[in-house]
């Protein structure tokens, strides 16, 4: 593989000025931003209240996470300096937009940036966000297979230009399409998603928010899948959006059990232009 950017290499990101066309054409900050890389909180704030309200002992129940397929190196302390694109999508707590990465000083390693997209915390869902963060945090070992990679949980306080909170965001992985509604599945797309989803009931982690628009194929042209540390497989697609997410100490097949019964459904509806939602 190419020398691709690691995970924890950033130390610091940069919203590079942009302009404002309209309130719906937001294209970045009027000056810089600088955000610095944050420690997501601990895992136990997933714990569902199943794991909260049981034995206090309960963490020890959790089953040991696999390690990562790859090579994580110490943090190299970069700076990302971002430019945003186009806004890809928009959704109850975040927006996420494509962007234009570079680091212009310090990549001794000589590091590749990969395809990148930044999701950027709404006014009032810092916790939201922040929780997602943690989220990938406890998925490290299904990063860049199931899950997209995350290159970290950034945030700036800001009071003269925000003062509902700090700016928040994450960096992530590129990603490609949706499903198409009103047509078939592709080949392969119905397995690859039963699997990623009993990859996440290996790890305890009940997705919350599974649906048609948090299934994103691999990007053509971007970086290349890794193997399931469960399966083995390499999958072609993978699933997004863990604000909702939570962990449980449920056993394996309750957290099998329930991705199988509501995965089959969203599947399903998906060839008749009609998906389920979470709320149907």
């Amino acid at each position: 593989m190419e020398n691709y950017l690691p995970i924890n290499a950033l130390s610091a990101a940069i919203l590079v000025s942009g302009k404002i066309d309209s309130k719906e054409q937001w294209t970045g900050p009027k000056i810089p931003v600088v955000l610095y890389r944050q420690d997501p909180p601990p895992a136990n704030i997933l714990d569902d209240a199943y794991t909260r309200e049981g034995d206090p002992d309960y963490t020890d129940s959790y089953p040991p996470c696999p390690s990562p397929l790859f090579e994580i190196p110490s943090p190299a302390g970069l700076t990302l300096h971002i430019s945003l694109g186009k806004l890809i999508s928009e959704g109850r707590t975040g927006m996420i937009y494509e962007c234009e990465c570079a680091i212009p000083y310090g990549n001794e390693m000589g590091y590749k940036i990969p395809p990148m997209v930044i999701k950027i915390a709404k006014q009032f869902r810092t916790k939201d966000i922040t929780k997602e963060a943690t989220a990938y945090e406890c998925m490290t070992c299904i990063q860049g297979s199931v899950v997209p990679r995350c290159y970290g949980f950034f945030q700036a306080r800001m009071f003269d230009y925000f003062d509902f909170g700090p700016v928040s965001l994450l960096v992530l992985e590129k990603l490609g399409d949706l499903f198409e509604l009103g047509e078939p599945l592709p080949n392969g797309a119905m397995t690859d998603m039963k699997d990623a989803c009993s990859d996440l009931a290996n790890l305890r982690i009940i997705h919350g928010d599974l649906r048609w628009a948090n299934m994103l194929s691999v990007l053509e042209g971007g970086l290349p899948s890794l193997p399931s540390p469960f399966t083995g497989k390499t999958y072609g697609w993978r699933l997004i959006d863990f604000d909702c997410a939570e962990r449980t100490t449920q056993n394996l097949p309750w957290v099998q059990t329930s991705y199988d019964e509501y995965l089959n459904r969203v599947l399903e509806s998906i060839p008749w232009g009609d998906p389920v939602e979470p709320w149907d």
